[in-house]
């Protein structure tokens, strides 16, 4: 009966909105709506109500800058968040956090084409002991840990940041984790039980960070899910295709080609317009 009354409300309020809404309008929101949690759309194409306002910093993480306002998400994302600041806590190391999502989700104006539905987040590759100084906390720049021309890890990798990769993945909430193909193909090389790579999924970039993603909540009608990952590790012909293109585009970049024809514009769900029209 409540999710009748809310969809309700929702077709009302967008009976008198206009159906264009531009990716620059969600950045400006700054704060989410209130009232119950709900997802309207996917990853990449949605929005949420209802959204979580995330600390940007606590004893084992910190947010780098948070002048962004992207530290919100849904309910999950703060439940999972409290589970990866008890663990970085209880080792003493402090966790740098990227983006999360805006105050309501949709487009960002830059960075990300994801990150839309509060299910969405990015943890660096640092390991720290210690929260960053003032001047950093702006403008920290992490280094990429692979060699793309070799399609090896460089000397900035550390056993730590398998270690986070480990723990995020046997999250009960985890859908998949987004890493640089190079780092899949370390990982395959050398851990013994491969039954958790599954869930790191080969993606460019992604070298100096990597991307969660949280399952949709089940009492989230409006979420869509992406498909499912294959069965198996992943540690397979495909990884090797991954590594090698990215060799392959390192050394001898392919010459650029006419620019493709522009596509056209994705459409919100249209709850998203009332959720951005909310005071």
């Amino acid at each position: 009966m409540k999710r009748f009354f809310a969809t309700s409300l929702f077709t009302l309020l967008t009976l008198s909105i206009s159906p264009l809404i531009l990716a620059a309008d969600w950045h400006t929101v700054k704060h989410p709506t209130i009232g119950p949690s709900e997802i309207y759309g996917s990853y990449a194409n949605g929005c949420f109500s209802g959204g979580i306002d995330i600390p940007t910093k606590s004893s084992g993480y910190e947010q780098v800058r948070p002048s962004r306002n992207r530290h919100y998400g849904m309910p999950a994302m703060a439940t999972f968040i409290n589970h990866l600041d008890l663990w970085a806590s209880q080792r003493g190391k402090v966790l740098i956090f990227g983006d999360i999502s805006q105050p309501r989700g949709g487009p960002a104006n830059f960075g990300h084409a994801s990150h839309q539905t509060g299910l969405d987040m990015d943890i660096w590759f640092e390991e720290r002991t210690d929260h960053l100084p003032k001047n950093l906390q702006e403008s920290l720049q992490t280094p990429s840990v692979v060699n793309p021309a070799t399609g090896k890890i460089n000397q900035h990798w550390r056993p730590f940041y398998r270690e986070i990769l480990f723990t995020a993945s046997q999250y009960p909430e985890t859908e998949r984790i987004f890493v640089n193909p190079v780092i899949k193909a370390h990982l395959c090389a050398t851990e013994k039980d491969q039954s958790w790579l599954g869930k790191l999924r080969p993606w460019y970039g992604h070298d100096s960070h990597f991307h969660i993603r949280l399952k949709c909540p089940k009492d989230s009608a409006g979420c869509i899910a992406q498909a499912p990952i294959p069965k198996g590790s992943g540690c397979d012909s495909s990884l090797t295709n991954w590594v090698n293109d990215q060799i392959k585009w390192t050394t001898a970049p392919p010459k650029p080609k006419a620019p493709a024809s522009p596509k056209a514009p994705k459409v919100l769900p249209i709850e998203c317009q009332a959720i951005l029209q909310q005071p």
